[in-house]
C-alpha cells in the first residue's frame, strides 16, 4: 500500500509536506514531542525519504521539548533570543509582572541575570545586553522614535540614529546580539534600512539596500535579507554598509513572513509550519526536519518570533502560543527514538488548504502513534507535469492498489470513483448539525461515498423588483440571457471570467452526475448563451488587459459586471456610486457573501436566490480509498476535519466555501455585524434558507472543465464555430469517459 523511495521516484509524485509523526509521544502541548528522520528536498522540491524509514521502525527521531514550564515566571513576550558568546542561551522578556528581565539557561533551569522597568513611553522594541544594559526605541509625545541605553531604565542616553529621526521612520526590529552589537530594522517609507550600534562605542551603521522583505538577520558580523518577493538573499558587512555576496537559493517559493531564520556556518536555517530547513548558501540540497504534525511549529496558533542553534546543535524557537504567552520551544535529534513506518497515513490533495492543515495538527496531536503524511499533487506540476498528467500518475497508482489513504477529490473524477467501488462508505462519520442536503450529495441506497467540507452556492441576487421577478422565473441560462447581454446591467472584463462564472452551475447539466456522456442540449445551451453574451459585451480579451491572468476587477463607470465566484459587489470600490441592480456567482465565503450583498445598499436585496438547475460547488471534497490499510483512520481523520468547522477557525479568515456545518459562520458573521451598526445583520439575508434549496452538485473534474474551456474559448474568439465547437467537446469528453471506464 505504501510506497517506497524508487516507486515514489519512479510515478514523479511530488511531496511538499512530509509529516512524520512518533510511534510513542504526546501532544505539542506536552514538555516532549518526537519527529520522524530529517528528510532532503531537492530544488524540485520532491522529498527524499531516508532509506532507514523504509523499515518498520526507524532510530532517532527529532523531538520538541518546551523550555519555558520551569522559567521563573511567566510571560507575555519574548524581546530576544540569542546564544551567548559562551554557549548560553539567552532570553529576554517581559513577566505578567511588568518587569523587563534577562534570563539564562543553565543546564535544566533558567537563571535571571538582570532586572529593569519598563522605561517610559518604550515601544515593544527593547533587549538587553548580557550586562544587564538596557537597548530601547522609545517614542515622544509628537510620534518620533529614538535608540535609548543605559542602565537605570529611568534615565537612559539617547544615541543618535538618523534613520529614526526622519518622518516617515518606523522601526520594526531590534536585537542584540551575542557580539554586543545592535541590530535594528526600519522601515522608512517604501525603503528598508538596516542599522546596526556598536554597544562598546555607540559607533552606528546604517545600511539601506531598497525594498526588502521578512525574515531580515544579523549574524556574525553580517546582516542577511531577501529581496521582497523572492528567493534572492543578499549579505552587507555589518561594519561598513557594503554589500558581501548576492545569493540565488534553490527555494521553491520566498520564505514566509511567519518564519523565523538565522545563518549559521554558512548554511541557512528557517523554520515555519511545515517545519525547520536549511540550505548551504551557494547549495541545492533542502533538508527538512522536526515537520512532526503535532509540534507547535504546525499549529497556525503558534507565532514564531526567532531562531538560535544551540552549541550542541539543537533548535531554540521563540514565539507566542494562542493564549498570548511567551513560549520557547528546543527541538533536538534523539538517537533512541523510534518512528514506525508500518502505521501510516497518506493523504493526497490536489492543492494545500487552511482547514487541511488544522485537521492535520488537530489529528496528529490526538494520534502520536501514527505517521501522517501529506502528498500535494500540484508540486508535480513544477516539474513539467500537467494536471492531467498529475490525475493519471495517481489513477495509475489507486488502481494498482498502491494509492494513498485520504483523498482530497477536488479536480478529480469523483463521479467515476464513485460508480468503479474505489471509494470506501463514510456512512459512520457524525454529520449531524450539517446541510443535509449538502453532506448527502454523493450518497445512494448503498452509503456515502464522498464528503463535501466546504461549498460555494451558485445563487443570484437583485435590489429591484422588477429584476427579482425576471431572476425568479428564471428556469434555464437561457431565460437568464437577455439580463446578460444588457452592457449596463453587467459588464465582463474577460471572456475566461464570464466562463468560469456561468460553468459550475452549467456543468451539472452537461455533465450529469451518474452519467457516462455528454448531454448535447445543455452543452449546447452553454455555448450559446456565453457566446451571445460575449459579442454583446464586445468581449475580446482573455483576461481583465490591467491585472492580468484571472484577475477581475470594474472600471470606470461601466458597472456592474460578474466576478468570478464571488458577488459582484467585491469590486464596489472601482464602481459608480449608483448601486448595482443585479448580480449572479458562485460565492467563496459565506461573511464574504453577507458583506458584499449590503455593503453598497444598506439593504437587504429584493432578492437572494439559486441559479437555475440549484447547483452548488462542492470544496474539500473528502473520500477514503477502499483499498486503504488504513480505512478506519482515514474515516476518523475526515471527522476530525469536520469537527474543526469552529467559531473559532471560521474567524481566522475567509475560505475557499461556505462550511457545511450549518449556522457556524452565520455566528461568526453575527458577532461583528449586530444590529448596532444600522446595517442589515447576516441573519436578515436569510441565507440558510438558500442553502437549503441546492440540492444538485457542479461537476468539479478538471480535466472536463479545461477541454471544455480550450474549446469554448476558441468559438469565443470567432477562431472556431459553434458546431465545431461542440462537436470536438464531445469527441475529446467521450474520450475522457472512455479512459475512466
Amino acid at each position: 500500500m505504501k510506497k517506497n523511495l524508487e516507486k515514489f521516484l519512479a510515478v514523479t509524485l511530488s511531496v511538499s509536506l512530509l509529516a512524520v509523526l512518533p510511534s510513542c509521544g504526546t501532544t505539542a502541548s506536552d514538555s516532549t514531542s518526537v519527529s520522524g528522520q530529517a528528510s532532503e528536498v531537492t530544488d524540485s522540491s520532491t522529498s527524499l525519504v531516508d532509506d532507514t524509514q523504509s523499515t518498520s521502525e526507524a532510530v532517532g527521531a527529532y523531538i520538541q521539548e518546551s523550555m519555558s514550564d520551569n522559567m521563573p515566571d511567566t510571560y507575555t513576550r519574548f524581546y530576544d533570543l540569542r546564544v551567548s558568546q559562551d554557549g548560553k542561551v539567552q532570553l529576554v522578556g517581559m513577566n505578567t509582572s511588568g518587569k523587563i528581565q534577562l534570563l539564562q539557561q543553565e543546564a535544566s533551569d533558567w537563571t535571571v541575570l538582570a532586572e529593569c522597568d519598563v522605561p517610559a513611553n518604550a515601544t515593544s522594541y527593547l533587549s538587553m545586553s548580557e550586562d544587564g544594559t538596557l537597548w530601547a526605541i522609545i517614542q515622544d509625545d509628537e510620534g518620533q522614535y529614538s535608540l535609548c541605553t543605559g542602565t537605570d531604565s529611568n534615565a537612559l542616553d539617547a544615541v543618535q540614529v538618523d534613520a529614526l529621526s526622519q518622518s516617515e521612520a518606523l522601526p520594526v526590529e531590534l536585537r542584540v546580539n551575542n557580539d554586543g552589537t545592535v541590530f535594528m530594522v526600519i522601515q522608512v517609507g517604501e525603503s528598508t534600512v538596516f542599522v546596526v550600534v556598536n554597544s562598546s562605542t555607540q559607533q552606528v551603521t546604517t545600511i539601506t539596500p531598497g525594498f526588502y522583505g521578512s525574515p531580515v538577520f544579523y549574524s556574525d558580523g553580517a546582516v542577511y535579507a531577501f529581496i521582497a518577493g523572492s528567493t534572492n538573499l543578499n549579505t552587507f558587512d555589518a561594519e561598513n554598509g557594503n554589500m558581501l555576496q548576492q545569493y540565488q537559493l534553490a527555494i521553491s517559493s520566498p520564505l514566509a513572513r511567519a518564519c523565523a531564520a538565522t545563518v549559521k556556518d554558512n548554511t541557512l536555517t528557517w523554520s515555519d509550519s511545515d517545519g525547520i530547513h536549511q540550505i548551504a548558501l551557494g547549495g541545492s540540497i533542502q533538508q527538512t526536519f522536526a515537520d512532526n504534525r503535532s509540534f507547535a511549529l504546525a499549529s497556525s496558533d503558534f507565532i514564531q518570533q526567532q531562531l538560535v542553534i544551540d552549541s550542541e546543535g539543537s533548535y531554540w524557537i521563540s514565539g507566542t502560543n494562542a493564549s498570548g504567552q511567551a513560549v520557547v520551544y528546543r527541538y533536538r535529534f534523539d538517537p533512541t527514538a523510534t518512528t514506525s513506518a508500518d502505521n501510516e497515513l497518506v493523504v493526497w490533495a490536489m492543492e494545500d488548504s487552511f482547514l487541511l492543515r488544522e485537521a492535520l495538527n488537530e489529528y496528529a496531536a490526538a494520534h502520536p502513534e501514527q505517521t501522517v503524511t501529506v502528498e500535494y499533487g500540484s508540486d508535480s506540476l513544477d516539474g513539467g507535469m500537467t494536471t492531467d498528467d498529475v490525475i493519471r500518475t495517481l489513477n495509475v497508482e489507486i488502481f494498482a492498489g498502491e494509492g494513498p489513504d485520504v483523498l482530497v477529490l477536488d479536480g478529480l473524477p469523483v463521479e467515476s470513483y464513485i460508480s468503479q467501488g474505489v471509494l470506501a462508505d463514510l456512512s459512520s462519520i457524525d454529520t449531524s448539525g450539517c446541510y443535509d442536503n449538502i453532506v448527502n450529495c454523493y450518497q445512494d441506497d448503498t452509503g456515502r461515498w464522498a464528503l463535501p467540507l466546504l461549498f460555494r452556492p451558485c445563487i443570484m441576487y437583485c435590489q429591484s423588483e422588477e429584476n427579482a421577478s425576471k431572476l425568479s422565473a428564471a428556469k434555464s441560462l437561457t431565460d437568464l440571457q437577455d439580463l446578460l447581454c444588457v452592457k449596463n446591467d453587467f459588464h465582463y472584463d474577460g471572456y475566461y471570467n464570464l466562463f468560469s462564472e456561468l460553468y459550475p452551475s452549467a456543468s451539472a447539466s452537461i455533465f450529469a452526475q451518474g452519467a457516462q456522456s455528454v448531454n448535447e442540449d445543455a452543452l449546447r445551451e452553454f455555448l450559446t448563451v456565453t457566446k451571445a453574451v460575449v459579442d454583446a459585451q464586445n468581449i475580446t480579451e482573455e483576461y481583465d488587459p490591467l491585472f492580468g491572468d484571472g484577475e477581475d476587477t470594474v472600471s470606470g463607470d461601466d458597472g456592474q459586471h460578474l466576478a468570478v465566484d464571488i458577488p459582484v459587489s467585491m469590486n464596489w470600490y472601482g464602481r459608480s456610486q449608483d448601486p448595482a441592480d443585479c448580480a449572479a456567482g458562485s460565492p467563496s465565503d459565506y461573511l464574504l457573501t453577507y458583506i458584499y450583498m449590503v455593503s453598497e445598499t444598506q439593504t437587504v436585496p429584493a432578492l437572494v436566490c439559486p441559479m437555475p438547475g440549484n447547483v452548488f460547488v462542492p470544496v474539500l471534497t473528502m473520500g477514503v480509498l477502499e483499498s486503504s490499510e488504513q480505512k478506519e483512520s482515514g474515516i476518523e481523520f475526515i471527522q476530525t476535519m469536520l469537527g474543526c468547522e469552529t467559531e473559532e477557525v471560521a474567524g481566522r479568515g475567509s475560505f475557499n466555501g461556505y462550511f457545511v456545518r450549518q449556522g457556524i459562520q452565520l455566528a461568526k458573521a453575527s458577532q461583528k455585524n449586530d444590529a448596532s451598526t444600522g446595517t442589515p445583520t447576516p441573519a436578515e439575508l436569510d441565507l440558510d434558507s438558500v442553502m437549503e434549496q441546492l440540492t444538485t452538485p457542479a461537476n468539479t473534474s478538471t480535466s472536463l472543465r479545461e477541454l471544455v474551456y480550450e474549446e469554448a474559448a476558441k468559438l469565443y474568439t470567432g477562431s472556431q464555430d459553434l458546431e465545431t465547437t461542440l462537436a470536438n467537446i464531445l469527441q475529446r469528453a467521450n474520450l475522457y469517459y472512455a479512459e475512466q471506464s
